[in-house]
């Protein structure tokens, strides 16, 4: 499931790059700081799939394959000869766990040193940097590091030697730079979005999206110092000197001087002016962003594909087992009778069976018949009764008069292995498949070439038939196989398990085999 979350992880910051890209619009054509755009961006890049991860139910399903267990052997249904092999399994996205997991850690742990070493090289290169007071500020220079800050706690304006030899009003703009960065307290800004790529620096999104931060926040501070000062030309003329001679601060710190790529985006939009209509297009790359926002938030988690099918991940009743809730049942009544729906009649109906997992053991639909009494009776017609507790649903007195479809499910008592049940390795005669009605072949399975074994576990009782609160799946290469799998070994009949004479029930594992004839 690792690399499934990673995935996802990977399409909401796409989604929150488009929340950065349109609201960064948005705010520059509001004439407001654009760094909040990318705050925002990377946030939501970890909050929406920290909320997936801890709030589950608030976010949509999405299944992913995991395993697809496969058994050698021609064994079918039609017989059981002896002990099936021992399963092997398939490459599937959940053996990646630990390699990524391992990945995922030494990965930050590298990035955790580097920058470690990084703030090692600044503190050893400060020991040779001089005090100075230069035009009325104390500042630290260095042989050839910045204009830049450095520090957070303590920041300190770092100039160059070949600074100090600029003219007046060009040094004024230098320092004037520096000095919004240490007011808008941006040394922090930028530690903290280093300290988001070391959380995932697999995700190159989040690489992309710090880039971007660092952009805007030149950027910003670009537009304060021309609020102050006011001479564009001059300014522009600094940046490209500086970017001439940059040489880059350890750590990344906010600097006059940043990659060439960086100056041409920064001076095009000091020289641009704002457009006449930019309150119109604030509000639409605003709506943008909102509607972005909302995809992500609309996205649905990855889960197994169990999760996914396990009603008991529903709604849980005060002081009692889990319970399928009806958006769940509406689910699988729509998935499994969708015919149903499409012209409901008076008195239809749908039914299901869970087992005490909460996997669907039986289901069916069917409309109520002169014969049956009550609205019940045609549920109890269509699914057995299985020895279940009595059916559930919300209602079916005036719903299905209305010609509404009603959905009702029972759930069967947990099987106690007790001391009256054997396992086959206790026997002197195991059970073995005596009949059995032919196997129902899931159609779209069938025409999509897809085949496998389903390891079904259930106990025989003395009958020679399988106690239907026991029988659950515990392996299987498709989900769409267990349906039909559970019902061969219901519908099986196999010779008495037999201790010293005596008829026991008996727990096995039963292997159903689905094979299209070559």
């Amino acid at each position: 499931m690792i690399a499934a979350w990673m995935l996802y992880c990977v399409a909401i910051a796409v989604l929150f790059v488009v929340v950065g890209e349109t609201l960064e619009r948005a705010l520059h054509l509001a004439g407001r700081a654009t760094r909040w755009a990318w705050v925002a961006a990377l946030a939501g890049s970890y909050l929406v799939p920290g909320a997936a991860l801890f709030r589950p139910s608030a976010f949509g399903a999405l299944p992913v394959p995991l395993a697809r267990p496969v058994v050698a052997g021609p064994i079918t249904s039609q017989h059981l000869g002896g002990a099936p092999p021992p399963p092997t399994r398939s490459f599937s996205l959940g053996d990646l766990d630990a390699v990524l997991a391992w990945a995922w850690g030494l990965s930050s742990a590298a990035l955790l040193f580097s920058l470690g070493a990084a703030a090692l090289r600044l503190a050893m290169l400060r020991r040779g940097w001089r005090s100075a007071t230069v035009d009325g500020r104390a500042v630290l220079v260095s042989v050839n590091v910045g204009p830049a800050v450095a520090g957070l706690w303590r920041s300190q304006v770092v100039l160059p030697e070949w600074a100090l030899r600029l003219g007046e009003g060009e040094r004024r703009l230098m320092l004037t730079h520096e000095d919004e960065h240490v007011r808008a307290r941006d040394p922090w800004l930028l530690a903290a979005a280093a300290a988001a790529v070391v959380l995932a620096p697999w995700n190159p999104v989040v690489w992309w999206q710090v880039r971007r931060l660092r952009l805007v926040v030149e950027m910003d501070c670009d537009a304060r110092v021309l609020a102050r000062e006011g001479d564009a030309p001059e300014y522009g003329e600094l940046l490209l000197r500086v970017g001439r001679r940059r040489a880059r601060l350890p750590l990344g710190a906010p600097a006059l001087g940043e990659p060439a790529s960086f100056l041409a985006r920064r001076i095009r939009r000091m020289v641009t002016a704002l457009p006449r209509w930019r309150w119109a297009g604030a509000t639409a790359a605003g709506m943008v962003a909102a509607g972005a926002i909302f995809a992500a938030c609309e996205a649905p988690r990855p889960v197994g594909p169990k999760a996914a099918s396990d009603p008991s991940a529903a709604v849980k009743t005060e002081g009692g087992p889990y319970s399928p809730d009806a958006m769940y049942l509406q689910r699988l009544a729509h998935q499994y009778h969708g015919e149903a729906f499409a012209h409901p009649l008076p008195g239809a109906a749908v039914a299901f069976v869970f087992d005490a997992h909460g996997s669907v053991i039986s289901h069916a639909a069917g409309v109520r018949e002169a014969r049956d009494k009550d609205c019940l009776a045609v549920v109890d017609r269509l699914v057995p009764a299985f020895r279940a507790s009595k059916w559930s649903s919300g209602g079916c007195a005036d719903a299905a008069d209305r010609g509404a479809v009603v959905v009702y499910w029972k759930r069967l008592k947990p099987v106690q292995v007790s001391d009256d049940v054997s396992t086959e390795s206790m026997l002197d005669e195991r059970p073995v498949f005596v009949s059995g009605p032919p196997l129902q072949y899931p159609t779209l399975l069938r025409q999509a070439g897809i085949q496998g074994r389903v390891m079904v576990r259930a106990i025989i009782d003395t009958t020679g038939r399988a106690e239907p609160a026991s029988v659950q799946v515990v392996e299987s290469p498709h989900p769409g196989f267990n349906q039909a799998a559970r019902n061969a070994v219901l519908q099986a009949r196999f010779s008495h398990g037999r201790f010293r004479g005596r008829s026991v029930r008996v727990l096995i594992e039963f292997p159903v085999e689905f094979r299209i004839p070559g």
